[in-house]
């Protein structure tokens, strides 16, 4: 009964994505990432995004937080075009 269960359950979301993977990708396009660490000197936090949008218009940003003993500071980095 179980594996009849898990196979239909994997039938299920196979056909979700297979439906609804075409319209995500006209949506646009979209990335995303965060990498963070800390230690005994300090912390920091990068965000990486990017958009690519069905009107042609694209959009990326870098961003890396820091904060040490000697204070704390934001570098960003933006970038758009049409």
């Amino acid at each position: 009964m179980t594996s009849v269960r898990r196979t239909l359950s994997l039938v299920v979301v196979t056909l979700g994505l297979a439906l609804g993977a075409p319209s995500v990708a006209m949506a646009g396009a979209d990335f995303e990432n965060r990498y963070g660490s800390a230690g005994p000197k300090g912390a920091t936090l990068t965000v990486v995004r990017s958009h690519a949008g069905d009107d042609g218009k694209v959009t990326y940003e870098y961003v890396t937080y820091t904060a040490t003993a000697e204070g704390a500071w934001v570098n960003r980095v933006t970038s758009a075009a049409e």
